[in-house]
């Protein structure tokens, strides 16, 4: 485990299961490939998923990642650019769904 909390010892998933979103969770709800959603988080566009080492390497996302990538979606289909949306973002323009 990294001190900056990124990378994680895997849990148990009844504990954890649905306080994350699965990469495939995120892809679907805008139909972007897994390189294009990756790509996303590293561009600040996403939040950081969380890397977890349990039979192999995965990652898990915050629950509202789904939502912000077809919001940002959205925006590039609109012509935004990413530093647009990026600001966007800094400003707050995008809340995530109520829980």
């Amino acid at each position: 485990m990294q001190a900056s909390g990124r990378y994680t010892a895997a849990v148990p998933e009844h504990d954890e299961a649905r306080r994350w979103a699965s990469t495939e969770e995120v892809m679907a709800a805008c139909g972007v490939s897994k390189p294009t959603v990756f790509r996303w988080a590293k561009m600040g566009l996403l939040p950081t998923p969380e890397v977890v080492y349990a039979r192999g390497r995965y990652a898990r996302w915050q629950l509202h990642a789904p939502a912000q990538a077809t919001w940002v979606d959205g925006r590039l289909k609109a012509g935004w650019t990413t530093d647009e949306i990026r600001a966007a973002l800094e400003r707050g323009e995008f809340s995530p769904p109520a829980s």
